[in-house]
């Protein structure tokens, strides 16, 4: 089969590539051409930049495909120029779309969330992400467009920094390494999943080729849930450390800077569970097996290749609320 992959260089995406290469599929890449690492030597790469409509969809017509995934829609403009450069032209449209598409309002906490909870993005990413969703499920109700979307949670890989609870950017990397001791918010024990690209890539694969997939919506995710704290462990033990953690309640890491924490209120200060119960139905091959901590380990080394690990003495903001936060016990002997 002849795949296309719209983007293709980002985390999710390097998964796909791996597992449809395995699978013998003929691969091809439409992006920039900017990212820094360099894609398999066996895919074609046809370089342009997806907004500018026009040049996209010439090209994109001017080649024949039997699926395409779309990993960088992110809007309904985004959608209806696939929709304009593939309309009856595939048998198969993957849509990577995103959990943060639900509400009410989003974000919430929850437990096997499916596919059918409310849907009321707050972000402009997740509006966006919804009115491309549904145009695309739009043109299956009509005409059939061959859609699949998943809807994944946080994966985890290189191509990407390695996240932590209270956000910021990967300087948390460099504390670990220098034996800081590290913020969480809260008592550390909110749920999340956590998914290795390769193990995504297994699904997104998996999926072309089978009708029952078609207009259907899917979460992808890790069925194992981790609290954040045991996440921020882990990836210490990736590195060889152990990690000292020091709770602060995340309404007051908001209220010291809400620039810096606003992704608690906005994702990663809830509980949030999702259920992969009608993906593990339909795509029994996506069985995650991928071994946290080598998988972080090599999300590390991608980071250090690439810089992206900054110097934590270069911003002083943790180690004033830690100390604080070490410090008030003392304030009331």
């Amino acid at each position: 089969m002849k795949v296309l992959i719209i983007g293709g260089t980002g985390n999710i995406s390097r998964g796909i590539v791996a597992v449809l290469l395995k699978r013998n599929h003929e691969v091809v890449m439409f992006n920039r051409g900017q990212h820094p690492d360099a894609p398999p030597p066996e895919i074609q790469v046809i370089h342009g930049d997806r907004r500018d409509r026009e040049d996209f969809e010439n090209k994109m017509r001017a080649e024949k495909f039997d699926a395409v995934i779309d990993m960088i829609s992110y809007n309904a403009d985004d959608a209806a120029s696939a929709l304009r450069a593939f309309r009856g032209r595939v048998d198969g449209f993957i849509h990577c779309s995103t959990v943060m598409t639900y509400g009410p309002p989003f974000p919430f906490s929850g437990v096997n969330i499916s596919e059918t909870a409310p849907l009321n993005g707050t972000s402009e990413y997740g509006r966006g992400k919804i009115a491309a969703d549904q145009l695309l499920l739009d043109a299956h109700a009509e005409d059939g467009f061959p859609v699949t979307i998943f809807k994944p949670s946080y994966t985890h890989g290189p191509g990407m920094s390695v996240h932590r609870q209270v956000g910021g950017d990967g300087s948390w990397i460099d504390r670990l390494h220098k034996g800081k001791p590290i913020l969480s918010a809260g008592d550390g024990l909110n749920y999340f999943q956590f998914l290795a690209s390769r193990d995504a890539g297994v699904g997104f694969a998996a999926a072309l080729g089978r009708s029952e997939c078609l207009g259907q919506v899917y979460n992808i995710v890790h069925p194992e849930a981790r609290t954040w704290d045991e996440w921020h462990r882990t990836v210490a033990q990736a590195l060889g450390v152990e990690a000292e953690i020091v709770h602060v309640p995340q309404e007051t890491l908001i209220a010291i800077s809400p620039e810096r924490f606003r992704g608690l209120s906005g994702n990663f200060g809830h509980t949030q569970i999702y259920s992969g119960a009608k993906l593990a139905r339909d795509i029994p091959e996506f069985q995650p097996e991928t071994p946290l901590v080598k998988s972080l380990a090599e999300n590390i080394a991608w980071m250090d290749k690439h810089n992206r690990v900054p110097d934590s003495d270069a911003d002083d903001l943790e180690d004033r609320i830690i100390a604080a936060v070490c410090d008030l016990p003392t304030r009331f002997h």
